[in-house]
């Protein structure tokens, strides 16, 4: 696959949550990429040209464009870019690149999937590729935010448990609003609840460093194989 520079357009843009943007961008007529991977955004500080990754949130089903969905930081300059971006902009890309996709011998297999935040973003791609493209076998999703604010893709994970009758996700918060709550907590204090305890299928987990290797060493400690378990983890 061919990593390379071409620009793009913004075709839509919107908050879909309060520090969470929503951006969809044109591609090339052969453009494509494998669930998991990302693009790195072209951006100007200072007159100086840096680059961001950001991780592709729609399957390559869709051949005509891409979506994120960005997390907004304070005084940072490549979110102060990202803020500021409205429909019709010009931008750079770079890429595809990325290993963190689904590895062959997974397709055969019961998968678990679990996320916080917008780590999410990956997991939307790989998933409704997999169930669009026929993926019989059992799917999990757990993933974790804040409060219900924070909530990502609800109605499009609605959508795909609706239509797929393999896929099953549950929504974790660590500070839910609603007493009431049925899975409040960490993701990583799910994973007895959820996973079968002879479950002999693969893990894809993506989030912040300290969810990844907690959950890691809790699947360690339930005596499963770290080859069953892929990655992708961020500051």
């Amino acid at each position: 696959m061919n990593v390379k520079i071409f620009k793009s357009k913004v075709l839509e843009v919107k908050y879909i949550s309060h520090n969470v943007k929503y951006l969809k961008f044109a591609v090339p007529k052969k453009f494509e990429f494998k669930p998991g991977q990302y693009l790195s955004l072209s951006y100007y500080s200072n007159g100086e040209k840096f680059r961001n990754p950001y991780s592709i949130a729609s399957p390559p089903n869709d051949k005509k464009f891409v979506e994120f969905s960005i997390k907004l930081s304070k005084n940072s300059d490549s979110s102060n870019f990202i803020k500021n971006l409205k429909k019709g902009d010009s931008v750079e890309f770079l890429g595809p690149s990325g290993k963190f996709t689904i590895d062959k011998n997974s397709e055969k297999k019961d998968l678990v999937f679990i996320s916080v935040g917008t780590g999410i973003t990956p997991l939307m791609s790989m998933i409704s590729y997999l169930l669009k493209k026929g993926f019989k076998n059992k799917i999990t999703l757990l993933k974790g935010f804040r409060d219900e604010n924070e909530i990502l893709y609800e109605k499009e994970f609605s959508q795909l448990q609706k239509k797929y009758k393999n896929f099953r996700f549950y929504n974790v918060l660590s500070r839910p609003k609603n007493k009431n709550f049925k899975c409040k907590g960490y993701v990583q204090n799910f994973l007895d609840k959820y996973i079968l305890k002879n479950f002999q299928g693969d893990f894809y987990i993506c989030g912040l460093n300290e969810m990844v290797e907690s959950v890691t060493k809790k699947l360690k400690k339930k005596g499963i194989n770290k080859n069953k378990i892929f990655f992708e983890k961020y500051n």
